[in-house]
């Protein structure tokens, strides 16, 4: 094993070494149920992002990467105007360098210089949702800012059955509607904070995604106008026995669009046969709100493993506390679904 390490950006061609690690590390996390992630599925997350990509390496002599800071940007709307965050995902030390450095592990020393760089090309915040080690390095070292413990939205299959607006048409569809803009941009409006749902990002994440088999868009229109957009995954999701509602943009002042959706995913839920229908929206959120109404009720992500969101915070401009009351999302913003 090579002791000599250089930490720098990533460079075209490294993906084959950062597979190598990449598997070997979730092969011994995640046991033998684990699939191999593939060239198209990296290339998908990182070289196809519409908005770029973050990754910071430590690379032995030989080529093997030691260890990987990575993060996928993304566009958000905030009253300080078009804004990148960064959803930090997929770090990771190769096993025969874990026992390295004393005072901070190889982990942090891969991280700073991507902070360094997110921060000097203006990143507004990195957030992630990070294992319980990863959760203790960072926020000792790396200033992680706990935003929340994630509460679950479940609803269980013997909930009363939800009936759909006769005036809504909901169809499942195999691409994003082209009037998706004008729909985001009253979504837009109810909120202060949110992931830019625009077509461009919408066909990256979902239909030009290598797992595009595992969601299912679909739309409510009335009179031929789109009111709401719902991603499905209906095959799994955090909670046992479950399916997702990934992704969602619907007015907060059209329940009837926002039940027509809901009543899709239900009728979806029992066709898959799934025990629980689940999502998750902000808790101060309206869509939360609505939610509670409809049947489904509060579960901590710890029932089964705690989720938490963390964030690191680049501009001064911008509290915790706005974050905590504003910054609207869903499991769609994250590799979480």
């Amino acid at each position: 094993m090579s002791t000599n390490l250089t930490i720098r950006p990533y460079r075209p061609g490294d993906e084959h070494a950062i597979l190598a690690t990449f598997n070997l590390v979730f092969r011994e996390v995640c046991g033998p149920d684990y699939v191999d992630r593939t060239l198209e599925q990296w290339r998908w997350a990182y070289l196809d992002n519409p908005v770029g990509h973050r990754i910071s390496l430590a690379v032995a002599d030989d080529g093997t990467v030691a260890s990987q800071y990575a993060g996928m940007p993304m566009l958000y709307d905030t009253p300080w105007g078009e804004r990148r965050f960064v959803h930090c995902v997929d770090s990771m030390t190769h096993p025969n360098w874990r026992q390295g450095l004393k005072a901070k592990s190889l982990f942090v020393e891969t991280c700073m210089p991507f902070w360094d760089h997110g921060k000097a090309i203006g990143d507004l915040l990195f957030y992630g949702f990070p294992v319980d080690a990863a959760y203790r390095i960072g926020k000792r070292y790396l200033k992680y800012e706990m935003m929340r413990v994630i509460d679950f939205l479940i609803r269980d299959r013997g909930a009363p059955p939800l009936t759909a607006p006769a005036a809504v048409a909901v169809a499942r569809v195999d691409e994003v509607p082209e009037d998706v803009a004008r729909l985001h941009d009253e979504v837009r409006a109810d909120k202060r904070c949110l992931l830019r749902r625009d077509r461009a990002y919408l066909d990256w994440r979902y239909v030009r995604n290598p797992a595009r088999a595992d969601y299912e868009l679909w739309t409510a229109r009335r009179d031929g106008e789109l009111r709401g957009l719902m991603v499905l995954k209906p095959g799994s999701g955090l909670a046992p026995d479950a399916c997702t509602i990934a992704d969602w943009s619907v007015p907060e002042a059209d329940t009837e669009a926002a039940d027509a959706l809901l009543a899709s995913a239900v009728r979806r839920q029992h066709d898959e046969r799934k025990e629980r229908l689940m999502t998750v929206f902000p808790p101060w959120s309206a869509e939360h709100r609505h939610l509670l109404r409809r049947g489904f009720v509060e579960t901590p992500s710890a029932t089964w493993l705690q989720r938490r969101l963390v964030h690191n915070i680049n501009d001064p401009a911008v509290t915790p506390a706005f974050l905590a009351e504003n910054w609207w999302y869903t499991l769609g913003d994250s590799d979480l679904a």
